[in-house]
């Protein structure tokens, strides 16, 4: 049978029980909020301390539970928490299960925000986002993905992280697979995913055009990472970033890039490649992007 669902007032998973009556709703933890695959960006309230995990949290917190049918890539967030120092941990089944294996974060990536890259088994787990001691009330913000096991930057599940400051983006999409596109900038190459957190509002660049080469790119920006819609897209760009109409690949005019003004916020960079032959350059290869707004 299929797993119950919490908050629909069915009897899901067949066992003549639903929602809070069902034991497996009982265990999760008051007013959690599910996340389905393959994740995205949840909002909902703190409320008053009750938990704490092995690295702190003695503030106000929020829970949300999801479920793998498999292992997988987990990647965990608080950077859109702007100014709130939170703590973030992870609990098998239960409410007061057992802390996974390097389960609990408290500030990452240079912020006071906090991050978990986790490889799971199947099974259900709790997220917890809390905060420090003396945060009482607010808004809890996570992203959450989960995407089958690979290297990191392959897929959302399992990112790459671009430091604040960086000015260049080197790599090869060569060894990767080909998970997600653009919406109008095509992409149907092998792919490679990065995230960066923006306290302000600001232009930033991300340059491929230099130096010129003949991989045919495609770069673009998203929101929320698994959500391929336009409504998820912040900006594309396929071809015409290098000047001049594409000619020829050595040319450079196939390169790609882009100038957006975001912020602040977290976003996601997918490098990838235009996935079609027939204009002789290559669809898939190493790329550099010269970063600056970071």
């Amino acid at each position: 049978p299929p797993i119950e669902n919490c908050s629909n007032g069915i009897d899901d998973d067949c066992n003549m029980l639903s929602d809070a009556a069902d034991p497996w709703c009982a265990a999760l933890c008051p007013g959690s909020a599910h996340i389905d695959a393959p994740g995205g960006r949840y909002t909902t309230a703190l409320v008053p301390h009750v938990y704490q995990g092995t690295c702190g949290g003695a503030g106000a917190e929020a829970y949300f539970d999801f479920v793998l049918t498999s292992a997988q890539d987990v990647f965990l967030t608080t950077h859109e928490m702007n100014g709130v120092n939170t703590v973030l941990y992870v609990r098998s089944m239960t409410c007061t299960g057992t802390q996974v294996a390097m389960g609990c974060n408290n500030d990452a990536d240079g912020l006071v925000t906090s991050t978990l890259r986790l490889n799971l088994a199947a099974g259900r787990y709790m997220v917890f986002v809390d905060s420090v001691g003396g945060v009482s009330s607010g808004t809890a913000v996570l992203d959450a993905y989960f995407s089958t096991p690979g290297l990191v930057t392959d897929r959302c599940g399992r990112p790459g992280f671009i430091a604040a400051g960086t000015t260049s983006l080197s790599g090869n999409i060569i060894g990767y697979s080909n998970d997600y596109t653009s919406v109008g900038c095509n992409g149907g190459r092998e792919d490679r995913v990065f995230y960066f957190y923006l306290p302000t509002a600001r232009a930033v660049t991300f340059d491929g055009c230099h130096p010129i080469d003949t991989f045919d790119q495609s770069a673009y920006l998203r929101s929320v990472c698994s959500d391929g819609t336009a409504g998820g897209q912040v900006t594309c760009n396929d071809d015409d970033a290098c000047g001049g109409s594409p000619a020829f690949c050595d040319s450079g005019q196939y390169n790609s890039g882009f100038t957006t003004t975001i912020g602040p916020g977290l976003f996601y960079f997918i490098s990838d490649g235009w996935g079609f032959y027939g204009n002789g350059c290559d669809t898939i290869g190493a790329y550099t992007y010269a970063i600056t707004g970071l």
